[in-house]
């Protein structure tokens, strides 16, 4: 040992001892490397995530032709050529492009070829930061050998996860690999990662840069994975998939919005009305719905899944189905031209024209919170307690309101129990828990407080951002801002009527 060197005559009795010199530096905070790569990810954008446990996948029956092209892109036949490393679908908002990126992962996932899976969200899932992280993590739980050599890593150097995506990367993912590879270790080959709605990252520039870093490990063939890609075609997104040195390693399919895939919705919509049908405890073999409202909804869906899933979800949250059924149907009969985001649109302002005068300022006021920038771009899923707080509302009144939303607004229960112990050493004081914790520990219950409150789809979101769109609904028009700004104030001022000064001779 370094600190017995040149003693003599010396005696030791019991004692441990751990070499701290310099070439030998320990992690001694118990924590092990892989434990620091889950507190750097995020668990909820796993393909099998409970979080996304009703995150859309796709109907039995429908859209089995390009489930087959992507398995088959990325599991190819023994003997055939093999594939481009790289595969991007894109698609418009609600053609169901994420449906089918959560069937894949779990086709893959039963094949043994599926090695991890990052879908992104606004809905708290949007951080570039954690991107390489949590592909990083969920491959240590497929291979052991690799996550001992990423545990070491971690270990001897924490500060791996404060670098930019591309040491990240290589450092996390390109060189374990290799060393494994040349330890004759391998992995395998051909493994896939899906890669889900890479336009709601953080940054339209980190969302250019995981392009870039993934393409090169491509071009180079460092890696034996096959990178599968879902998202919109956004102009920034695109040029990065269609630069020469990234489109030859790359298979590009539109997923578009098509009366191609009527049968597909229709099978949908008829199995979707059996199911609200036996959760009301009605005979199946009920007349109702008609042939007629389903082929209406069917023309008015064109081509949009989104349109479809949204009808269904007004109609099971209705008091009465008959009538909400009529609603829904009129509305759709009502369209016109041929544009699918109009049709939708169209839904979705019958849906605000429904809400009860009374109602609707605080249905606004609420629109707003939830399509700000701290709320919803940012990704921070906020709770009930604290948005009914925000509105001056108890949590059943909040409730009471947000149920005239139920068709486009979910509220997620949470039923599992609060750990502190998860977060640091619940016998030391608070501020010897690193500033870290701390923020994970706010942002952990703020999101639990009554459970967290979201848009079913990004659709809506951009629906009510839009004065085109959503002309007097629009969260950013003057009287909307007004109200909200107005609100703002009251709440400030009822928060200084709170507070008491002392000292001073005044209280």
């Amino acid at each position: 040992m370094p600190f017995l060197t040149g003693s003599q005559n010396a005696t030791i009795n019991g004692g441990s001892f751990v070499d701290q010199s310099i070439s030998n530096i320990l992690v001694t905070s118990g924590q092990t490397g892989i434990d620091i790569l889950l507190e750097a990810s995020n668990r909820d954008a796993a393909h099998d995530s409970a979080a996304r446990e009703y995150d859309p996948r796709c109907h039995p029956g429908t859209r089995e032709q390009h489930i087959e092209d992507i398995v088959y892109w990325a599991v190819p036949a023994s003997g055939a050529d093999v594939p481009l490393p790289l595969f991007w679908m894109k698609g418009l908002a609600g053609v169901g492009k994420s449906a089918i990126a959560q069937t894949c992962a779990e086709r893959l996932k039963e094949l043994g070829k599926l090695g991890a899976a990052f879908f992104f969200s606004v809905k708290g899932r949007d951080k570039a930061s954690e991107f390489i992280p949590t592909i990083a993590h969920q491959l240590s739980t497929e291979f052991p050998d690799y996550r001992e050599l990423v545990d070491h890593r971690i270990r001897h150097d924490r500060g791996i996860l404060d670098k930019t995506m591309a040491v990240q990367f290589q450092a996390l993912i390109v060189k374990p690999i290799q060393e494994l590879e040349r330890a004759g270790k391998g992995i395998g080959k051909r493994i896939a990662i899906i890669v889900d709605g890479l336009d709601e990252c953080d940054s339209t520039d980190a969302q250019c840069k995981i392009i870039e870093i993934i393409a090169a490990a491509a071009r180079n063939g460092v890696t034996p994975f096959c990178w599968a890609f879902f998202s919109r075609p956004e102009p920034h997104i695109d040029s990065s998939f269609t630069r020469a040195d990234v489109a030859q390693f790359t298979c590009t399919t539109l997923l578009p919005i098509s009366n191609d895939t009527d049968s597909d919705i229709e099978l949908y919509l008829r199995d979707g009305f059996l199911n609200i049908l036996r959760r009301r405890n009605i005979p199946t073999n009920s007349p109702w719905p008609s042939e007629n409202d389903i082929q209406t909804l069917v023309k008015a869906s064109n081509g949009l899944f989104i349109y479809a899933a949204t009808a269904l979800r007004v109609v099971a949250h209705a008091g009465s189905l008959e009538e909400a059924l009529r609603a829904v149907c009129a509305t759709s009969s009502n369209l016109t031209g041929n544009s699918a985001v109009p049709g939708l649109d169209a839904f979705y302002m019958a849906i605000m024209q429904r809400i009860p005068p009374d109602v609707l300022p605080n249905i606004l006021l609420l629109c707003r919170l939830l399509c700000s920038d701290d709320a919803y771009a940012g990704g921070h899923q906020i709770g009930v307690i604290l948005y009914s707080n925000e509105l001056g509302l108890s949590e059943i009144e909040f409730r009471a309101v947000c149920n005239h939303l139920s068709a486009v607004l979910h509220i997620r229960d949470y039923s599992d129990s609060f750990d502190p112990t998860q977060f640091g050493d619940t016998n030391r004081p608070f501020q010897h828990t690193n500033t870290a914790a701390i923020e994970e520990l706010r942002g952990h219950i703020f999101n639990k407080l009554g459970g967290s409150i979201y848009f079913y789809h990004k659709s809506f979101r951009d629906f009510l951002w839009d004065p085109t769109r959503s002309g007097t609904f629009c969260v950013r028009s003057s009287p909307t801002l007004n109200a909200y700004y107005k609100h703002c104030l009251e709440v400030l001022v009822k928060y200084e009527e709170s507070y008491s000064f002392r000292g001073s001779g005044e209280v």
